[in-house]
């Protein structure tokens, strides 16, 4: 279902792409994304209770589709790498760990008010993880990256601590777009749904099972109108 989903997305991003009206504007971006956990049950991943920001990297497209003179709907798809760091608890043994997550990010349908060269615009999104890994350590302490995090369908994800594959929260944004075709975009976006599947499995505290565990970024990314 979420796989269908999906698809449906992209197919309207595609379909805004192929209108006849010449006044949209397609751009492909690229920038800097600073990326976090946060949540009330964040500080359980730690070992010392701290979530640490990370820097990664975002790549993709972004279509704005005019609908008046002030007032336009975007619809953006990008791939992001994104993650965290914290002390991680192994048995005794505590390492530097980094979560790393790769993501499709669409942004379906944001409104977005326009005054002059300056663009602000908010909106929904969702996240489709495609791979992820987090920093383990073997018998002799040497470290490595372990994907099992991820999960797959052999995997029992009902009770195992597996990441979750779909997620989805608000963006916002500001934007300026220069007369060269070269635009700068700051955007800021917050998850509403749980890293891990099933969270409200897991025996959080007393009366309540539910990890309040959710995604964060910040970036800053570069497009050129074409």
């Amino acid at each position: 279902m979420k796989k269908y989903l999906f698809l449906s997305c992209f197919c309207a991003l595609m379909n805004a792409q192929q209108t006849d009206d010449p006044v949209v504007k397609t751009t492909l971006r690229a920038g800097w994304v600073n990326s976090t956990l946060t949540g009330a049950d964040a500080n359980l991943l730690s070992a010392d209770g701290k979530i640490n920001a990370v820097n990664g990297y975002s790549a993709g497209i972004s279509i704005d589709n005019p609908i008046s003179h002030r007032v336009s709907l975007k619809h953006e798809l990008f791939y992001a790498r994104t993650g965290a760091e914290f002390l991680r608890d192994l048995n005794g043994q505590n390492i530097n760990a980094r979560l790393r997550l790769n993501n499709i990010r669409l942004n379906p349908i944001s409104t977005a008010y326009h005054i002059g060269a300056v663009q602000v615009y908010a909106g929904p999104y969702m996240n489709i993880l495609t791979d992820s890994s987090i920093t383990a350590a073997d018998s002799a302490g040497r470290t490595y990256r372990d994907h099992e995090i991820f999960g797959n369908d052999k995997d029992d994800q009902e009770n195992g601590q597996y990441l979750q594959k779909l997620d989805y929260g608000v963006t916002a944004g500001i934007g300026y777009r220069f007369n060269f075709g070269v635009d700068i975009d700051l955007h800021f976006s917050r998850g509403f749904a749980s890293i891990f599947d099933n969270s409200n499995t897991y025996e959080v505290a007393e009366n309540r099972k539910d990890l309040r565990i959710y995604n964060r970024q910040f970036g800053i990314a570069v497009g050129y109108l074409f």
